[in-house]
């Protein structure tokens, strides 16, 4: 049984001759980055190679001349709905460069574990995600087999993940996880989310990135489709590859369709290269473990303070007064340090804080978020005509951890706090979202500008203190 190529001459030659030299220049403006750790699991792009194959060809290139047993490669499909995970039964999959055989034993082993992932090769037979892989594994590895695998629902990215991390023990692997990135937007918004999506998948957390290209998905966009086209096959992979010893993900080239000559930047679609590494990095133990697990509160919780975030404020903007709230809630009762956040059409209204745990959390809501909307003098006060339209995000911090160095801040989940004799500032770590603060660069020294009134280069000079946190955020 051998699948034929379905997209050969559309996404890529079907000519062996003319893909093997495309391939070939493709290759041949890539390198090997110094990785430390063994490569396991990847996220590659699979649009028309015009588009997309050099950022396909930079993934690749770092797993060239390893010895792999079976190539585990995980895509969406975009011609049927799937219930579960489709794994194509046996044979050879065909492209240009020849024949690949299927390792039916890790497939029968996949199927055998769990009833949703089944057989079922019609779903493959027009798929083009898996397909435009091949031939870029063809030219980097030798003597492989493949095992192909589509996924359209996250709802068994999990489990899908377990089966695949017991089906392929004793086995040298690669995963691949095939997948584009935004979807039409213009260019200037197409970067801005494919720049914070791969800065989150970089943080290795699949929750982080879900919640990541949720929060995108929300913004109302204009023309914005998606984040990741093959969320669950990204989410699926990474999954597996940090039960397989993965501790690290690294970016490793990123281009969108705007860079092709057949390009159009009012309707981008973006490309990511990320690598999942097995490094030799020693996990953090006992109590430094303890230190870093970050803060978190029950959905009751969360429910019970945006309740009395917004009844403090209706409260005060009807009669001038806070009114009191009592709870049993033993959560609610510890002292917090906390921000509340006022938006309004997702531009900022208002935002009052304190980075000291002074009075019990439902208390300290109450009174910020009534400061949020009145006592911010960078804005107006909040009006009670108004009020139906703000939107209320309640930030809790982690105790601050002094830090030696900026090496030690980690972009997108760190909040930073400077201090420099009386002066001091803090930045929440969703600024980070802000695309002109985006790097450690430009958010540390706007932070020093902006919120602590010293040079914006006060940072570098090793005469300011520096803290780090992070924060537990829920909104409305």
């Amino acid at each position: 049984m051998v699948r034929e190529p379905a997209v050969a001459g559309q996404f890529y030659p079907a000519d062996k001759n003319q893909l093997s030299m495309m391939l070939d220049d493709f290759f041949s403006k890539t390198k090997k980055q110094d990785i430390q750790g063994e490569i396991i699991g990847l996220v590659s792009p699979h649009a028309g190679y015009v588009f997309s194959a050099q950022t396909a060809a930079w993934v690749f290139k770092q797993i060239e001349g390893k010895d792999i047993d079976t190539v585990i490669l995980v895509g969406s499909s975009h011609n049927f709905g799937i219930t579960g995970a489709a794994v194509w039964s046996g044979g050879d999959f065909s492209t240009p460069l020849g024949k690949i055989k299927i390792d039916e034993e890790t497939a029968k082993k996949l199927v055998d574990s769990a009833s949703f992932i089944k057989y079922n090769n019609s779903v493959h037979n027009p798929e083009h995600s898996l397909e435009v892989q091949l031939p870029f594994l063809q030219k980097v590895i030798s003597n492989f087999k493949i095992v192909p695998i589509l996924i359209n629902d996250n709802e068994y990215s999990q489990k899908t993940a377990e089966a695949i991390a017991q089906a392929v023990k004793g086995k040298r692997v690669i995963l691949v996880a095939s997948s584009d990135m935004t979807h039409y937007p213009d260019k200037k918004d197409a970067e801005t989310i494919d720049k914070d999506i791969l800065k989150t998948m970089e943080r290795f957390d699949t929750d982080e990135l879900i919640k990541c290209d949720a929060k995108w998905m929300s913004k109302g966009v204009e023309n914005l489709h998606c984040t990741l086209c093959g969320l669950t096959a990204v989410t699926t992979v990474m999954a597996a590859s940090k039960m397989l010893g993965c501790d690290t993900a690294k970016i490793i080239h990123y281009s969108n369709s705007s860079d092709s000559q057949y390009g159009d930047s009012s309707r981008v679609v973006g490309y990511g290269g990320v690598v999942f590494i097995k490094s030799s990095r020693k996990k953090k133990q006992g109590a430094q473990a303890a230190e870093e697990k970050e803060f978190s509160l029950t959905k009751e919780s969360q429910k019970e303070l945006l309740k009395i975030a917004r009844g403090s404020i209706e409260g005060y903007l009807s009669t001038g007064k806070i009114p009191s709230f009592d709870t049993k809630n033993p959560e609610l009762l510890n002292n917090g340090a906390v921000f509340v956040t006022l938006e309004k059409n997702h531009n900022l209204r208002g935002c009052i804080g304190t980075t000291e745990p002074r009075m019990p959390l439902h208390k300290a809501v109450s009174q910020l978020a009534v400061a949020a909307a009145v006592e911010d003098t960078r804005f107006n006060p909040v009006t009670k005509e108004e009020l139906k339209e703000i939107n209320i995000e309640i930030s809790v911090l982690s105790p601050l951890k002094k830090i030696n160095s900026p090496d030690e801040i980690v972009e997108g989940k760190h909040g930073v706090v400077v201090k420099k004799g009386f002066r001091s500032g803090l930045f929440l770590p969703q600024v980070w979202e802000h695309p002109q603060l985006a790097n450690k660069e430009a958010f540390l020294s706007e932070l020093c500008w902006q919120k602590a009134g010293l040079e914006p280069d006060a940072w570098k000079k090793g005469d300011v203190n520096l803290y780090i946190f992070t924060v537990f955020a829920f909104k409305e």
